[in-house]
């Protein structure tokens, strides 16, 4: 009996098996329960994930969507050149337009439409070329964004339909893609590239002051700004259909990069850019009644500003194409000294062969700082993703230059003026010496940036 009781009670080995089961038994049963947890076990399958791999895509859903990363800019090739065209049109509807202005300047003076000074019809021109640059801090984020058809189809819809700050509006909707889209495809190619866009403003400066002229003549002013107009429409619809983002759009980030005011080489450049800007464009805004002052007659009124803007062209390919090589400001920073030195020598120029070669020259290099200014953004921005908003903020700075420059100039021009005789020294004193101080600034951004080097900067 004793045997048959040692058999049958159980032993230590028993009763650690019997608890095991029983703890199998409640695992099993506590698994088979509807729960959050996952299931623990030896061989996972595919659709119960581990701990490990819960914790992981737990912290990818709190991640942003990344976009694939576009790689390096191709620097050339059809689709990057085809920007280039689209951007050409661009410059050429809104540059342009405020480069013709000197033509509206010269026809609104005689009373034809209204009567006031030259100060107050250079407001015109000045607002409209203000908000075209100013507009551009709300632009250049929204085409980092993403948002490059919406910005342009809303500047196409509103650049066609008045003078001022309507147009100005839709300029500055249209012009800031002009620049940040191509300098995103381009490197070591990227100011000739920003250059040629340009010299679509040059070429408009051109057109839109003949066809404007001539067709006064025929078919009245109205309907020779309508013309316009269409031209306008037909070649922003085109810029439309070729130009596309390169890059991802980068949703998050403020309209205004506040931490580029910590780099204090582009600090200094942003006020270069503004007294620059306030001087650059008085010339072109009176060069017509400066023609008329000292006896140029006939046509060739008419045709300084088109000589201006045809030399222009040049400045816009020939110099960007060599900063490539150099460095951008150190194209920026001769040219912007010749720019002063040509305003200030302006005063002497007293004969129609002298106005010309004046034209021609100044035409040449002030294209050549127009072109070669974004490309400095470029340099000083190291994130491309960021160069919409900086370049809008560079440019939105300038618009303040440009807005109370030709104003500034006009009413200088009205107080030294007489009823017979009018004054042109003011002005260029004014406009030439904020050119001057303007590149001692940019002087200033060089050293601040790269040192005291002769290399390329």
């Amino acid at each position: 009996m004793a045997g048959m009781v040692q058999a049958t009670r159980p032993t230590l080995f028993h009763r650690k098996s019997h608890v095991n089961r029983s703890d199998d038994e409640e695992l099993e049963s506590f698994a088979s329960l509807p729960t959050a947890w996952p299931r623990v076990s030896d061989d996972q399958s595919p659709s119960s994930p581990s701990f490990e791999e819960n914790d992981n895509h737990s912290e990818q859903s709190k991640r942003p969507n990344l976009s694939p990363d576009p790689g390096p800019p191709p620097n050339g090739g059809f689709t990057a050149w085809l920007q280039v065209l689209g951007a050409f049109f661009l410059n050429f509807n809104t540059w342009g337009l405020v480069n013709t202005f000197g033509a509206f300047q010269d026809y609104y003076a005689t009373g034809a439409t209204f009567t006031a000074s030259q100060s107050a019809i250079a407001w015109l021109g000045s607002i409209q070329g203000f908000l075209m640059l100013t507009i551009g801090v709300l632009c250049g984020r929204a085409i980092d964004a993403g948002y490059l058809r919406l910005n342009l189809s809303a500047g196409i819809a509103t650049t066609v339909f008045a003078q001022g700050v309507i147009s100005g509006l839709g300029s500055g909707a249209t012009f800031i893609p002009s620049v940040t889209v191509v300098g995103t495809y381009f490197t070591t190619r990227r100011s000739l590239a920003i250059g040629i866009a340009t010299t679509g403003s040059s070429v408009g400066g051109i057109i839109y002051p003949i066809v404007l002229r001539r067709l006064i003549t025929q078919i009245g002013f109205g309907w020779a700004v309508r013309v316009m107009a269409f031209i306008m429409l037909a070649t922003l619809l085109l810029s439309l259909s070729l130009m596309k983002s390169r890059l991802p759009p980068r949703k998050s980030g403020p309209i205004v990069d506040f931490s580029a005011f910590q780099d204090p080489a582009y600090s200094i450049f942003l006020v270069s850019v503004f007294v620059t800007y306030t001087g650059l464009y008085v010339p072109f805004f009176y060069i017509e009644s400066y023609a008329t002052s000292i006896g140029v007659r006939g046509d060739m009124v008419f045709y300084m500003l088109i000589i201006m803007n045809a030399a222009s062209v040049l400045g816009r390919i020939f110099p960007p194409f060599v900063a490539d090589k150099t460095g951008n400001l150190n194209i920026l920073i001769p040219c912007t000294f010749l720019s002063a030195i040509l305003i200030l020598s302006w005063i002497r120029v007293q004969s129609q062969a002298g106005l010309i070669a004046m034209s021609v020259m100044y035409g040449f290099i002030s294209g050549s700082i127009q072109a070669v200014v974004p490309a400095t953004v470029a340099f000083l921005c190291p994130d491309l993703s960021k160069f919409g908003t900086r370049l809008g903020m560079t440019l939105a700075i300038g618009g303040l230059g440009l807005l109370i420059g030709a104003p500034i100039a006009g009413a200088i021009l009205d107080s030294q003026s007489s009823a017979g005789h009018q004054e042109y020294w003011g002005l260029l004193v004014f406009s030439g010496i904020l050119v001057f101080v303007g590149a001692l600034l940019q002087s200033a951004t060089r050293i601040l940036k790269v040192g005291w080097s002769m290399g390329k900067a």
